[in-house]
């Protein structure tokens, strides 16, 4: 693909019951609708049948990329693998457990010449009552440190200019547990124009996420951690062009 408008950064684990739709959903709703876009997927160690529907997909449609990592890195350096592959313009991150609905896409789409960041705002969440606090508690924290109220920081459904992403590289950790956060801090931090935009967050349609509580809480502490010491990181600003 010798230019790229857009890449579709999708972290992929253990997905095999969803992953098949997930993928005719990107095709459908992002991919036809943006010419010279293309989709990359991490597959981040599978252990079902998640990689044999990627291999198949892909090997379908010219516009999917799979990579696939050595060991089980987890979400937060896969987004970040995705992101240092993307070749696009503009890159959408999102997760692929089905959760939002990607006919969405077409009115963030719409909304991107002005500004650096689009970010979806889960304003009706279905998910566990203690992700529900974490997101809270995200809002409140990122929002503090960003000096400005960002509604859903960590929401898997954000437009960003590559150039911004390139911009915020290298002040991120490679083993960000959450680099979705740390994007739109770093956005909000450097300068970049954000717009917020509700979204429709739907019920997962199979399984659970293999995130439990205990897990969760050192998770959270580690993030923590990352976006303190991002946020304590100089920024100088990002101008985008014009």
């Amino acid at each position: 693909m010798s230019e790229c408008t857009l890449t579709v950064v999708m972290p992929v684990f253990n997905e095999e019951r969803v992953i098949r739709d997930v993928l005719a959903a990107v095709a459908r709703d992002v991919l036809d609708l943006v010419p010279f876009s293309e989709l990359v997927v991490v597959d981040d160690h599978s252990t079902d049948a998640t990689a044999a529907v990627l291999a198949e997909v892909a090997a379908r449609d010219p516009r999917v990329r799979v990579l696939t990592n050595s060991s089980n890195a987890g979400h937060g350096v896969s987004v970040r693998r995705g992101f240092d592959a993307a070749r696009g313009e503009w890159i959408l991150q999102i997760d692929s457990d089905g959760q939002v609905d990607l006919t969405q896409f077409a009115t963030f789409w719409a909304q991107r010449d002005d500004v650096d960041l689009v970010t979806g705002v889960r304003s009706q969440r279905h998910d566990p009552r203690h992700r529900l606090v974490l997101t809270r508690v995200t809002r409140l924290v990122v929002s503090v440190l960003a000096r400005r109220r960002l509604r859903d920081a960590n929401a898997p459904f954000k437009l960003v200019r590559s150039s911004l992403v390139r911009h915020l590289a290298d002040r991120m950790p490679a083993d960000a547990f959450a680099p979705s956060i740390l994007v739109a801090l770093g956005a909000a931090r450097s300068g970049a124009r954000i717009r917020e935009v509700e979204i429709v967050h739907l019920a997962r349609p199979f399984g659970r996420s293999t995130l439990r509580v205990g897990r969760l809480a050192r998770a959270c502490a580690l993030s923590g951690w990352q976006t303190l010491r991002f946020s304590l990181t100089p920024m100088p600003p990002y101008r985008a062009e014009r």
